[in-house]
């Protein structure tokens, strides 16, 4: 029986995220929600390999690094992508702005979520994010 759904949210995990969470043999997973745990390290190069998954909740670690990009024909359905919450840095790729904005053929990503909102002081944001439905701080 394949696996559709995986809520590991809120369960206090640590470690960093195995990359084979992303693996193509999961084909099936459409929602993964590992946010609002202890979670450390990158977000595994990867990530984009699920070719069905739709909800992708990584909000809320302490996860680090920049954001992978993405190859052509990954995330073609993936609508939620929440990051924000997190340590991560530089800038989002255009390949994932490229789905944001339907500008590829089936891009579906409707919302966005990233730290990359100005911090209170008028520093920096932590992610510099052309595409994002919403920024945190």
């Amino acid at each position: 029986e394949s696996i559709e759904f995986l809520s590991m949210e809120s369960n206090e995990l640590t470690g960093t995220i195995p990359s084979e969470l992303f693996s193509p043999s999961l084909g099936a997973l459409r929602i993964l929600y590992l946010n609002d745990n202890r979670l450390t390290g990158v977000i595994p190069n990867n990530y984009g390999q699920l070719p069905r998954i739709k909800d992708l909740w990584l909000s809320d670690n302490l996860l680090t690094g920049t954001l992978p990009i993405i190859a052509e024909g990954e995330f073609l359905f993936l609508e939620e992508l929440l990051l924000n919450n997190n340590d991560l840095t530089g800038s989002v790729d255009e390949s994932l702005c490229l789905i944001r904005n339907n500008t590829v053929p089936g891009g579906q990503l409707g919302v966005f979520h990233a730290d990359c909102q100005p911090s209170a002081d008028g520093g920096a944001p932590q992610i510099q994010c052309s595409c994002c439905t919403a920024c945190f701080e």
